[in-house]
């Protein structure tokens, strides 16, 4: 019973970090950086060019805004480019945002580190820059940093920047290779009208996502609509594969409990031998005495299973509430992979019912070996058992 009761704690408790670990980033993705759903000319999959815009952005926009079920929408202007300064010159993304609206999609304006979003006018246009890139580049609020990218006619412009801001994510490599300006300064800089590539989306519910993307590629055939999913599969991977490898974490500890389950339940048949004789020399059944066996093992397992499941949920249930800082330890290279150190554990109810079918199931497997092995015995020979 405390095999399993802690079998349980330990192995709930590794599938619930994970869980909170994925659940954490996919949300993050989503809600500071991919939103539920981008809209994009065809040709700008294949070719990030600002003359690959979207027509029409902002009356689109506004028409995706009345959709019911669409929690906010924001237009921008995404291309590749290069930031220099007087020590590097790195490549970027360049993502020029209208700040009010992406403040509502994304919430941009909580990675702020240091210095402001966009709320000061100079005599150079503002650039809010990554913390990792910040360090590349050497630069600080107030540097000044230039920008190249491509204009509508394929020619490369140079544009000067002042370091407004500087915001901290959780993928080091989004902070190392994004920088965000005004739209309006990019349009002022190319001398045309202004231009958005890409319309962002947030829903309120996870739940439209299917029904809103399926209503939009009817509702705007000539442009790309991809979700989320399609946007970074390897997100949708993690999803589709989380919860089998969590369950597969915990048969394998319950595999090398189920051993110690064997090893118990058969030394009990073992050291009970004249019991179960006389119990046979008495007119009960070999499978009765089979059943007696399996049973004993489930009640035993289901004992230490429940107690496992209660310690679980109460220690991840805190966790949950406070969150584990693995900063301290190391947790700063999760960064790297695009993990945050700071983790909420979580598990779904569903997930607590499967691992009680599971610890039921290892259990009857356990007791198959030692319940043969009990009715295996004959009575004369086991009541004279010493």
């Amino acid at each position: 019973m405390v095999a399993i009761a802690l079998g349980l704690t330990g192995g709930n408790f590794i599938s619930a970090t994970y869980m909170g670990l994925m659940n954490q980033t996919i949300e993050e993705s989503i809600e500071k950086q991919l939103s539920h759903i981008q809209l994009h000319d065809p040709d700008f999959i294949a070719d990030r060019e600002i003359r690959n815009r979207i027509p029409d952005a902002r009356l689109i926009a506004d028409e995706i805004r009345s959709i019911p079920g669409v929690l906010s929408v924001a237009e921008r202007t995404s291309l590749d480019g290069m930031a220099a300064s007087p020590h590097l010159t790195a490549g970027v993304r360049i993502t020029g945002i209208i700040p009010e609206r992406e403040i509502e999609t994304t919430r941009f304006n909580e990675q702020i580190v240091e210095g402001t979003y966009f709320t000061e006018e100079g005599r150079l246009p503002s650039v809010v820059i990554g913390r990792e890139l910040a360090e590349e580049l050497q630069s600080n609020v107030g540097s000044r940093i230039v920008l190249t990218f491509q204009d509508t006619e394929g020619d490369l412009i140079h544009a000067s920047f002042r370091v407004e801001g500087i915001f901290q994510a959780t993928a080091t490599a989004f902070e190392k290779g994004t920088v965000f300006i005004r739209s309006d300064d990019i349009s002022e800089i190319i001398g045309n009208e202004q231009i958005f590539t890409e319309i962002a989306l947030l829903l309120q519910q996870e739940d439209l996502l299917e029904d809103i993307s399926e209503t939009l590629r009817q509702q705007y055939p000539d442009l790309t609509v991809r979700t989320w999913k399609e946007l970074a599969p390897d997100l949708e991977f993690v999803v589709e594969i989380t919860e089998k490898s969590l369950l597969m974490i915990t048969a394998i500890i319950l595999l090398g409990v189920a051993f110690g389950i064997l090893n118990t339940i058969l030394m009990s048949v073992l050291e009970r031998t004249r019991e179960l004789g006389m119990l046979m020399s008495v007119g009960m059944k070999r499978i009765q005495v089979f059943f007696m066996v399996i049973l004993e093992t489930v009640l035993l397992s289901l004992t230490g299973g429940v107690a496992g499941l209660t310690a679980s949920f109460l220690l991840i249930s805190f966790l949950q509430q406070r969150g584990m800082d693995l900063s301290s330890i190391g947790g700063e290279a999760l960064r790297d992979f695009g993990f945050s150190p700071f983790i909420y554990p979580e598990l779904d109810a569903i997930f607590y019912l499967k691992v009680t079918a599971m610890v039921v199931a290892f259990a009857i497997l356990a007791a198959i070996y030692p319940a043969r092995k009990a009715t295996k015995l004959e009575p004369a020979d086991a009541v004279r058992h010493e």
